[in-house]
């Protein structure tokens, strides 16, 4: 599967998701797209879905009609300490992940 992480997400957190083939959008050159065109251009160009920190996307976007699918890193902070924690979750649904999906991660409650 190819995964793309959205510009707000650490780089670092690639080596987090196993199994899959993550991209992160500055090494394509994508820094400027913002939401509905990040997500169009990365689905023309084979990404099955976008892992991102904006916890607003799934009230301004809208997937009808697409294949891709979103991943929401629900967390406090973006810090790669803070969204490592997720990376086990992340991982799991991204072994059953239905096209076209908006799925928000949240921490685990202990």
């Amino acid at each position: 599967m190819r995964v793309l992480l959205d510009n707000n997400v650490n780089r670092r957190f690639a080596r987090l998701i196993s199994g899959h083939d993550v991209i992160h959008a500055r090494e394509l050159g994508w820094t400027e797209l913002e939401n509905g065109d990040l997500i169009a251009t990365a689905q023309r160009e084979g990404f099955n879905v976008v892992i991102t920190c904006d916890k607003q996307i799934q009230y301004q976007q809208n997937l009808a009609g697409r294949k891709i699918s979103i991943i929401v890193l629900n967390s406090l902070f973006i810090k790669l300490a803070d969204i490592k924690l997720l990376a086990p979750q992340v991982n799991q649904v991204l072994g059953k992940l239905v096209p076209a999906s908006f799925i928000v991660i949240n921490p685990e409650s202990n």
